[in-house]
């Protein structure tokens, strides 16, 4: 992979985990209240998992580099990886999905 192409990948990634962050900055008042909710927690590990999924299956990342590129440990992206199925084919479907908002 070049250079040009990693960094892209980074961009990308960092503009997807900013929109899984979008409602904190939309409701700031709603998220100390929701802070505790298992649904907010949930929906955030899913698309952790699914960006995983798709950075180990599509790119072939190892664990070690996924955790980097998404700030969690190595241990946490194995077990992403193995607790959930990929239901999105490219980091632009979730990225589509995020936009969407349905799930916020």
């Amino acid at each position: 992979m070049t250079i040009k192409k990693h960094n892209k990948r980074k961009a990308q990634l960092t503009k997807y985990l900013t929109q899984l962050d979008e409602f904190n900055w939309h409701h700031p008042t709603q998220v100390s209240e929701m802070a505790d909710s298992q649904y907010e927690r949930d929906n955030r590990t899913y698309y952790l998992a699914q960006i995983s999924l798709i950075l180990f299956n599509n790119y072939q990342q190892s664990y070690m580099q996924i955790a980097q590129m998404l700030n969690m440990s190595s241990r946490t992206a194995r077990r992403l990886t193995i607790d959930y199925e990929q239901d999105f084919d490219s980091l632009e479907e979730i990225m589509e999905e995020l936009q969407n908002g349905e799930d916020w």
